[in-house]
């Protein structure tokens, strides 16, 4: 009979929280205890958005609990001083909660995501104390991520304090698990790390679609899109890491033609966006802020194509898991990123997209897809087999498990 395992998982986010590491973790964790393992989680209140209310400190229920720190005065991410401090507000209480759970229980693994930055730190260390292993969880490569898109200006002494950190926090872990093979290259490079001990598990669509699912008759009509549109979907944030300007200029060369450019989330990009369109009077573009869940999900299923930027240079940094969602749902993807990244790389060896370069732009695409619309539904079709045969939450859910029985 299997012995299942109890593993403490450290994270700021978690479900309810609108960030996706929180709504991903929440999917394992509970994943992980529906097939038998216990899980205990330090997080803190909601705190991604300035607005959002208060969930139970405390919860408690079949495998899982739940230990929420109070984040009064800091949420949001509108401010960075006030981020700083929400980070070391969560750090201190993080190590406090954890070294009081360990004393009263007996746990087998640690498990640290990478939100805030330096949590890993406070996992070693639990681990540590509690003498069991410990998983370093990288969905962001730090501070690699924010030299790369100058998000901040520090002192070139600060990234090398930070990286060293990073390094420790790598050394530290039995494991280190990133979402694609370019992370993979940069830890091993950078982080003194060795293949074998960096794991990829990619995460997955959110939410996951069956092949039967439709949207709703009145989503053309609801948001003003005509029947005979080609719908171009670009959804999620639009910031430094998800450059827009091709697409832009896509719309513009082809304002004559029946494409609609929807935008459909939030971030410093939307401004520009809307911007950029009435200046140019283009009415082939709309932009929406984030939708509610049911609304998300039939512009989607309504939508012919989605596009996936990732800014140069950010392809060994990021994975835009974004891209899953949409082969999830049966769309073919526009990669607009270096063709030697992991999404670039699954659009091409599955055939359920185009990767767009400086040779052929999206403009030069689209202008063959007007005239050829038939390869659409062909790679619609791969971009559904592609998620159903490689990825998946239960694959996702499945390898945790697998690694947590391996490290204990």
């Amino acid at each position: 009979m299997t012995e299942f395992r109890r593993v403490l998982f450290l994270n700021q986010y978690y479900a309810p929280d609108l960030a996706s590491s929180g709504q991903m973790l929440s999917d394992l964790v509970e994943g992980l205890v529906e097939i038998g393992h216990s899980a205990t989680v330090v997080c803190s209140q909601p705190s991604y958005e300035s607005s959002v209310p208060d969930a139970s400190s405390k919860e408690i229920r079949a495998g899982l609990e739940i230990h929420r720190i109070r984040m009064s005065g800091t949420k949001g991410r509108d401010s960075l001083i006030i981020r700083a401090i929400g980070y070391l507000r969560f750090l201190l209480f993080a190590w406090m909660i954890s070294r009081k759970l360990i004393r009263e229980e007996k746990y087998d693994a640690v498990i640290a995501l990478s939100n805030p930055p330096f949590i890993g730190i406070i996992g070693a260390l639990i681990a540590k104390k509690a003498s069991v292993p410990f998983v370093s969880v990288m969905y962001d490569i730090h501070p690699d991520i924010v030299q790369a898109t100058n998000w901040v200006k520090l002192p070139g002494v600060f990234f090398y304090l930070w990286n060293s950190v990073s390094t420790w926090i790598v050394k530290s872990a039995i494991v280190v698990v990133v979402l694609g093979d370019g992370m993979k290259r940069t830890i091993v490079e950078t982080k003194g790390s060795t293949h074998e001990k960096v794991k990829i598990i990619p995460v997955w669509a959110r939410p996951e679609f069956m092949s039967e699912d439709c949207p709703s008759p009145d989503t053309r009509s609801k948001f003003g899109i005509s029947s005979d549109e080609i719908v171009i979907l670009f959804s999620g944030n639009i910031g430094i890491m998800q450059p827009v300007d091709e697409i832009l200029h896509a719309a513009l060369k082809t304002r004559d033609k029946k494409f609609r450019f929807m935008f459909l989330g939030g971030g410093v990009g939307s401004v520009k966006i809307r911007e950029f369109a009435r200046v140019n009077d283009l009415l082939n573009i709309s932009v929406l802020p984030y939708q509610p869940f049911d609304d998300f999900k039939n512009i989607l299923l309504e939508s012919d194509i989605c596009v996936v930027s990732l800014a140069e240079g950010m392809e060994r940094l990021s994975v835009p898991s974004r891209a899953y969602t949409f082969m999830s749902a049966g769309k073919p993807i526009i990669a607009i990123m270096n063709s030697k990244s992991d999404v670039a790389d699954l659009v091409t060896d599955w055939d359920c997209g185009w990767v767009v370069s400086e040779m052929h732009t999206l403009a030069d695409l689209l202008s063959d897809l007007d005239n050829d619309r038939s390869s659409i539904s062909r790679k619609a079709l791969n971009a559904r087999n592609a998620y159903t045969a490689t990825l998946g939450k239960k694959a996702s859910v499945d390898s945790f498990s697998e690694l947590i029985f391996n490290v204990t």
